[in-house]
């Protein structure tokens, strides 16, 4: 058992699936570029347009910023570039209940993360560094007191005098002229920011904030990029999606020609061991991984490190954790952002639905259906909600519209999840295949001439829960009568004061034990050594929570430092 469990721990330290944490002198080395939707994505993220950068979490939407910001240090016919990332945003959540002008200081924070990021591009190559002592006297933007601005800030601890004076003077067109002085001083043309981690998806105050400085920042020599998710980014009434900016999907079909090559290519730069894994483990992974390039790799790395006997064993268990997750993943929406709650029960219920249809449908030995179409009048502003949701937690992609029939009639087409497909045998005809041949064979087939056409609610059995289908408030914790509105201040029946729902206490009060990524063993561990660690709160209220968890019999260095990664990753990933 303890052998099994430090096989376990010894993970591979050669591969990093997340964008975030590849050194830079490692990320070019391990960037596939030949293909034609990396091409295109660099392409938008290098010109002169406000672009929105939209696609589920693990499609790559990091990665390829933080490339193109590399590709631009060491060539002088590109832009300057200027890469920062926003996922610390949740720890200004606080502020919207303890401060009188909240949007201000989310503002002062953001333009003073964009003016550091600039710092450091500059500081990425020696030759530049020495403009920096210049723009910070020139600007009076020094960079020490605006790391303390930011740090202060970030820990909701009251502004001195200094900090507030420094957080008004931190304004867009500032920021504009330090950009444009800049661009000029390295002898730059334009300048391209990439914002990354820009869909503050669990504030929607400070979303509308952001969006409005995305687009005041954008002048002739200012091209701003914003990475956004396709479901829970709810754009402002001054920020127009189609005419402020052009969004960019980064998201691979699964059917597209180059799927194959496109994803191996991802493979081959990142998983050392790529050749080694069978090629029928290799296409059916490939396929179930849904065109989300850390899914590949992470299922990958589970394959290889599979103690299951058969490789059917370990191609199923692999694929059934990873549905698993993403499930959990799109489920933990509703806690969330909770209004989204009956968005996510019923939208899983029509991913079930469209499964158990496509299987239905798969009845001909000749060719294999994957596609759904569902007519467009059905897709009203809260069913197309729920269906973005779906592409957002990638396990449903957007195959676009088409028009069939006599008179005509225009259908929206979906594909449900690899994974899903296979766990369910939805590709074989009736309930027979399930091994790795049998599933390979069904994916090479010529597919289906149309796709399996349906009225939404027959995805269902009961048609009430689409019709129904509405945004979910939290009652009033004392009577708990549903709430009218979002913005409502009193509840209507017995007048308490209702409190606004904070995604950050509902992240805090996840119990240890409902972690994923922690194994059995260990959170039986930490629950009979550290009864004291019960929550994310009492977690992160620790001190040095690595020396903590050295306390636990069995918990050498590494082994508490593989549990605190996987907290911390936990917190990150709730809270992005």
């Amino acid at each position: 058992m303890q052998a099994v469990q430090d096989a376990q721990d010894d993970l591979d330290a050669s591969l990093e699936q997340r964008a975030d944490y590849i050194p830079a002198e490692k990320l070019v080395g391990e960037t596939a570029t030949d293909s034609d939707l990396f091409g295109a994505v660099r392409k938008a993220l290098l010109n002169s347009a406000l672009k929105t950068i939209v696609g589920p979490r693990g499609c790559g939407k990091t990665h390829m910023m933080r490339y193109a910001w590399l590709t631009c240090q060491d060539d002088e016919t590109k832009p300057f570039a200027v890469y920062v990332s926003f996922n610390k945003y949740y720890r200004l959540e606080p502020l919207l209940v303890s401060r009188a002008s909240p949007p201000d200081e989310f503002h002062a924070w953001t333009v003073a993360l964009i003016v550091l990021a600039t710092y450091a591009s500059l500081s990425f190559k020696p030759d530049y560094e020495k403009f920096i002592p210049e723009l910070e006297t020139t600007f009076e933007l020094p960079k020490a007191k605006l790391e303390t601005l930011v740090a202060a800030l970030e820990r909701n601890q009251p502004l001195s005098t200094e900090e507030a004076s420094l957080a008004r003077s931190v304004t867009i067109s500032r920021v504009q002229q330090l950009l444009n002085t800049t661009c000029q001083r390295l002898g730059r043309k334009r300048t391209v920011l990439f914002l990354d981690d820009a869909a503050l998806t669990l504030t929607p105050t400070y979303l509308i904030e952001m969006l409005d400085i995305v687009r005041a920042l954008k002048t002739a020599t200012i091209a701003p990029k914003a990475s956004v998710y396709p479901g829970t980014t709810e754009y402002s009434a001054r920020f127009h999606s189609g005419q402020d900016s052009t969004a960019v999907f980064v998201w691979l079909s699964v059917e597209a020609p180059e799927y194959s090559s496109d994803m191996d290519q991802i493979a081959q730069h990142r998983f050392s061991d790529f050749a080694q894994v069978p090629q029928d483990v290799v296409e059916l992974i490939r396929f179930a991984a849904f065109g989300i390039p850390r899914a590949y790799l992470t299922m990958l790395q589970a394959y290889k490190e599979s103690t299951a006997r058969t490789q059917q064993q370990k191609v199923n268990q692999v694929i059934e954790s990873h549905l698993n997750a993403r499930l959990a993943e799109f489920r933990s929406l509703a806690t969330k952002v909770p209004k989204l709650k009956r968005l996510v029960e019923v939208g899983e219920l029509v991913l079930n639905g469209m499964v158990k249809a496509i299987k239905v449908s798969n009845d001909d030995a000749s060719v294999v259906q994957m596609l759904i179409g569902i007519p467009k009048e059905d897709l009203t502003s809260i069913t197309h909600r729920m269906f973005q949701l779906l592409v957002e937690a990638g396990l449903v992609f957007d195959a676009k519209e088409v028009k069939h029939g006599t008179p005509e009639r225009i259908y929206q087409r979906y594909i449900p999840h690899g994974a899903a497909l296979i766990q369910s045998r939805a590709l074989t005809s009736g309930d027979v295949g399930g091994t790795i041949k049998s599933t390979i064979e069904a994916i090479n087939k010529q597919r289906a001439k149309h796709p399996v056409r349906r009225k939404l609610e027959k995805f269902v059995d009961d048609p009430s829960k689409i019709k129904s289908l509405d945004f979910a408030l939290p009652p009033c914790p004392v009577c708990g009568t549903g709430r009218v509105s979002e913005s409502q201040k009193f509840c209507s029946n017995c007048g308490t004061q209702l409190i606004a729902v904070s995604t950050f206490d509902a992240c805090l009060n996840v119990a240890i034990a409902e972690v994923p990524g922690l194994t059995d063993w260990q959170s039986q561990k930490i629950r009979d050594e550290l009864p004291r660690l019960k929550t994310i709160r009492d977690y992160l209220a620790m001190q040095d929570p690595v020396a903590e968890l050295l306390t636990v019999y069995g918990f050498g260095r590494r082994r508490s430092a593989r549990v605190a990664d996987v907290l911390h990753g936990f917190v990150d990933d709730f809270l992005s």
